[in-house]
């Protein structure tokens, strides 16, 4: 029997455990792009030495890095695990969603090469056996036999200033995504959507935040344009909250978590969450394909360019 203060510990939200924390973003974000030492990691990120040295110890902790002896000279340096490199796809939903919803408030852009064909990309969600492109009104959901419940403890992490100007050198790549999702209640708060939890009073019980936080993501979402509030009373003082168009396409963002979260968190049991992909059939298992050529986009075979938007 559920109990009245547990909330369902599927694979994102233990995978939010580790990633849902706008400085482990960043740092994973530039570790991603290729940066391995402390001293860059400051410089590119403008987070505080305290805050990059906290936030690496904690992913080397989760063996998302690992911290290995310089091969010439004294020190340190840090280099993607695994488990780290299987953090690309979620990295490059996130930029996805950039390029397609924020381009034009940006004063740059990333480009994004694809080394086997040769050809600028786009990444493009994909289904891994039909391989159309993922549309989350085609999936459909059922619990799997790893699901549980858990008692949800809250860590206040706060992070202060806009994401946008933390860095020195210029913005993140995927600032208004590390910021959303550097934020886990705001992030369950749209995990609840796509499960066809739209009321304020089921978010609440499905993530047992305090009334107060998620009355203030409910409005800061809505101010973003990723979900709308709809009366569902004749006095139209009692809303439900829809996803918008921008707000679906936060699905695949969410859908890369949730393969990472099964690959790394799983038990014995299988999967918390299973997905199927209507048009096919077939069991969903996402992959971010090349929009020129139609391949699986890896970390080595990616790479990145940033320019200057011109004006």
């Amino acid at each position: 029997m559920k109990h009245d203060r547990t909330i369902r510990a599927c694979s994102i939200w233990r995978a939010l455990d580790v990633v849902g924390d706008v400085p482990v973003l960043l740092l994973m974000e530039q570790a991603l792009l290729g940066i391995h030492s402390f001293d860059e990691f400051v410089a590119r990120t403008g987070l505080a030495r305290s805050v990059v040295n906290g936030r690496l110890k904690k992913l080397v902790e989760e063996d998302c890095l690992a911290k290995v002896p310089r091969k010439a000279g004294r020190g340190f340096h840090y280099v993607l695990t695994q488990k780290g490199r299987d953090q690309f796809p979620n990295g490059l939903m996130m930029l996805r969603w950039q390029h397609k919803w924020e381009a034009d408030s940006r004063d740059f852009q990333v480009h994004l090469h694809h080394a086997t064909c040769g050809q600028a990309t786009e990444p493009v969600p994909t289904c891994g056996h039909c391989r159309a492109e993922i549309d989350p009104r085609d999936v459909d959901w059922r619990e799997g036999p790893g699901l549980a419940q858990v008692v949800p403890h809250y860590e206040r992490r706060r992070f202060n200033g806009d994401v946008g100007t933390r860095r020195p050198g210029g913005r993140p790549l995927v600032d208004t995504m590390i910021e959303l999702f550097g934020d886990r209640w705001a992030t369950l708060v749209v995990r609840a959507m796509f499960t066809h939890i739209n009321r304020f009073d089921e978010i609440q019980r499905d993530t047992l935040m305090a009334t107060n936080i998620l009355t203030g993501r409910l409005e800061r979402l809505v101010r973003q344009g990723i979900i709308r509030a709809v009366p569902y009373s004749d006095r139209g003082d009692r809303f439900e909250y829809r996803l918008t168009a921008k707000g679906r396409d936060l699905y695949p963002v969410l859908l890369a978590l949730l393969h990472w979260g099964d690959r790394w968190f799983s038990d014995e049991r299988g999967p918390p969450v299973l997905l199927t992909h209507r048009p096919c059939g077939h069991d969903l298992n996402m992959v971010v394909a090349c929009s020129d050529c139609g391949d699986e986009l890896r970390l080595e075979n990616s790479r990145f360019t940033v320019e200057p938007t011109e004006t």
